[in-house]
């Protein structure tokens, strides 16, 4: 074997839990603008999250000024081992 081992990202985590809460935007910013603002830091996610293939986890995201629900994201390694995600706006409480 081999003594050198390939260094671990870091900027990778593995999320301790299947849930993760986000706050971003405000209440009074657009609900288009907190949808893209969502988009942007759901894609920057699936760059630093480590999921096994099939595994998946959810991405909550709040306004930060007064928590309202924006969307659920979610982030998923499919068996070609892409991370993917899907967000879902139907639960809003805007």
């Amino acid at each position: 074997m081999s003594p050198y081992r390939r260094a671990k990202r870091e900027d990778a985590f593995k999320p301790s839990k299947k849930e993760l809460s986000v706050s971003i935007g405000s209440v009074d910013d657009s609900f288009e603008s907190l949808q893209t603002m969502c988009n942007d830091k759901a894609n920057e996610l699936i760059k630093s999250v480590e999921l096994e293939s099939g595994e998946e986890m959810q991405v909550v995201f709040w306004t930060e000024d007064f928590p309202e629900l924006i969307g659920i994201a979610n982030i998923a390694k499919n068996d070609a081992g892409l991370m993917t995600y899907s967000m879902d706006y139907s639960q809003t409480t805007l």
